[in-house]
């Protein structure tokens, strides 16, 4: 079979090489990915998306070794979701047998308490902890 690897047009000068030398990498891990995701043969996968293709082909993103998946988006560190995590927990404790699930009444009253409570450390937003905390809320040890 023969390979067209090293074909170039005629218009083909340094400036598209170099273009295509910034890309490619990135266009190949793509098109692996998305031979995995057609469950297509040799497809893999990298854990690679459009953003991941994107920022390493501009370079703001390091390319990981052909054989390597991006790595792991991290979603929150237990440092930024523990205190959250636990005040949805404990108040499940607390008020779990007049709210024995989530909803909007336990809802209000923690986002009126988190909200007020100004005092230590500056802290988050509620929009930004509620699923956190009603994860801490819904949690089950016993599921």
């Amino acid at each position: 079979m023969a390979t067209t690897a090293n074909w170039q047009p005629s218009w083909w000068d340094d400036s598209q090489g170099s273009a295509w030398d910034r890309v490619k990498e990135a266009l190949k891990r793509d098109w692996e990915q998305t031979k995995h995701d057609l469950s297509l043969p040799h497809g893999h996968e990298l854990n690679q998306g459009v953003l991941d293709t994107v920022k390493q082909a501009v370079g703001s993103e390091p390319i990981p070794p052909a054989d390597r998946p991006n790595p792991p988006r991290v979603i929150g560190s237990w440092d930024e979701d523990e205190v959250p995590m636990g005040y949805g927990y404990t108040a499940r404790q607390k008020f779990g047998a007049e709210h024995p699930i989530w909803n909007e009444g336990v809802e209000l009253r923690l986002r009126s308490e988190w909200e007020s409570n100004k005092a230590g450390s500056p802290r988050k937003a509620w929009p930004e902890v509620e699923k956190i905390v009603r994860h801490g809320y819904e949690y089950n040890p016993k599921a």
